[in-house]
């Protein structure tokens, strides 16, 4: 409408005047409209880069610590913000690192926000089971035994040190548990006068008495090294025989059935539970035998062994297992002579023979010779006379003298008579034996009347309380009879 009013007025100048002045010609080459397209405004309009959701307040609520003061406006453009980053020690990567966070950030969900929540206050409740748990640990001695244990540890809350101390050997005691023997006392008190023995002999089983061995034809096979029948039958006369092996019974159990199957020859029998293991080492400590220790000898194979009581030991090389061995047999005479000696401790004896070229029962064997040339010599300077004057006044030879015996010989005699019976009872009363004392165990089981509860309550009985119940029963027998 505009452009037709002012058209309208410049015709009525042009008839009234008859020309048109310069500067109204140029005012009606005036459009009053635009030719320009959207994108030539938007060509012309300085490009401006997205403002990026990561702003300085982002960052650090996010625990991101940005240099504010290198920061940069972004109207200053790409020179400025690369001045920024280099100035803030951020980099373009970096920043786009950031950038890829915060939009997973901003997408995480409410289960996860509470799974993290959840695992934060595991990790509080953790933290704090620890703390009460140290606290715990650490309180006073409860009883004499634990002070007893623990002698530098003191009592008392007067020093951190002292709770840090208790805790850590209450901490330890829950380990020492699988590594001490499972009781304090390995053996029962020793019977009384006269089925005790004067001597405690303590043997290994394995690579001693048995070798086991595996092969692709035959698998595994355990033979019985030679002579041990006669080692333990004859030995079982004098000594306290107790079977010391370092594996578990459970593995030993089949093989000790085979060697004593009446169980004539093992007093007791101790496995792998009733070992020390330190250092990686399994140590049989004999302190927990309940007996003295200066009436106890001990055979073993390895010196880690008997490594707290060396004193107390004779080392064994090792049976590999071949045929013809005769090392326990050539044992037996020492063996023998040193449980018949009227001694009090075996140690310094023991020591004798310790640091010798030769083996203990070689050894043996050198002074018993000896000794037994001395005596002949002397008993032969002792009987003997000019002559027999009634044989030289007859002419006749006098007759030869018998060979003297040394005492050791007739406590040899007696051995192998006493061997000899002992062997023929066994086969003759063996499987009788076997009978009556499977007898007896069912009968102390069936008067147990165990249940479920007391098993629960008061445990399985045990070896002292199954031997009570049978001499109980034993007494009420001959008082019927």
């Amino acid at each position: 409408m505009l452009a037709r009013s002012v058209r309208a007025c410049a015709q009525r100048s042009v008839r009234v005047g008859g020309g048109l002045s310069r500067p109204l010609k140029a005012a009606l080459n005036v459009r009053f409209y635009s030719e320009k397209t959207p994108k030539d405004d938007e060509a012309k309009k300085p490009s401006q880069q997205p403002m990026s959701i990561l702003n300085d307040d982002f960052l650090a609520q996010a625990g991101i610590d940005i240099d504010s003061s290198a920061a940069k406006p972004a109207a200053e453009g790409t020179s400025a913000d690369a001045d920024a980053s280099d100035a803030s020690g951020v980099t373009e990567e970096q920043r786009q690192r950031w950038k890829d966070t915060a939009k997973k950030a901003k997408n995480v969900s409410s289960t996860e926000v509470k799974r993290e929540r959840y695992t934060n206050m595991f990790y509080i409740a953790i933290f704090g089971s620890i703390i009460g748990g140290t606290a715990y640990l650490g309180r006073d001695w409860d009883t004499d035994e634990d002070r007893k244990r623990h002698p530098d540890v003191p009592t008392g809350y007067t020093s951190p040190v002292h709770i840090w101390n208790r805790a850590s050997a209450r901490f330890s005691d829950i380990f020492n548990h699988f590594k001490e023997p499972a009781f304090e006392n390995l053996l029962p008190p020793p019977p009384p006068e006269p089925y005790n023995r004067p001597l405690t002999l303590v043997i290994s089983l394995e690579d001693l008495l048995i070798h086991s061995e595996w092969t692709r034809e035959h698998g595994w096979r355990t033979a019985k090294r030679p002579g041990l029948d006669y080692f333990l039958g004859y030995l079982s006369q004098y000594y306290e025989i107790v079977v010391f092996s370092s594996q578990y019974f459970m593995q030993i159990e089949k093989p000790i059935m085979k060697l004593d199957p009446y169980h004539a020859y093992f007093s007791h029998i101790l496995a792998r539970e009733a070992t020390r293991y330190q250092d990686g080492k399994i140590i049989k400590d004999l302190s927990l035998m309940n007996r003295d220790l200066g009436k106890i000898v001990m055979l073993d194979t390895d010196p880690a062994a008997y490594s707290l009581q060396p004193e107390n030991a004779i080392p064994m090389p090792k049976w590999d297992g071949k045929a013809g061995d005769t090392g326990l047999i050539d044992l037996v005479p020492f063996l023998e002579w040193l449980v018949t000696q009227p001694i009090k401790d075996v140690r310094p004896i023991l020591e004798t023979y310790k640091g010798k070229e030769l083996p203990v029962a070689l050894e043996y064997q050198r002074r018993e010779a000896l000794a037994r040339q001395s005596f002949e010599a002397e008993w032969a300077a002792r009987h003997h006379q000019s002559g027999d004057w009634a044989a030289s006044f007859l002419g006749i030879q006098p007759p030869t003298p018998p060979k003297p015996m040394m005492q050791i010989d007739f406590i040899r005699q007696e051995g192998l008579k006493g061997y000899n019976s002992f062997r023929q009872y066994l086969a003759e009363n063996g499987e009788k034996l076997l009978a009556e004392e499977k007898q007896r165990e069912a009968e102390i089981l069936g008067e147990q009347k165990m249940t479920l509860s007391k098993i629960v309550t008061e445990g399985m009985p045990t070896a002292d309380d199954m031997v009570k119940a049978a001499a109980e029963k034993e007494l009420q027998r001959k008082q019927a009879n």
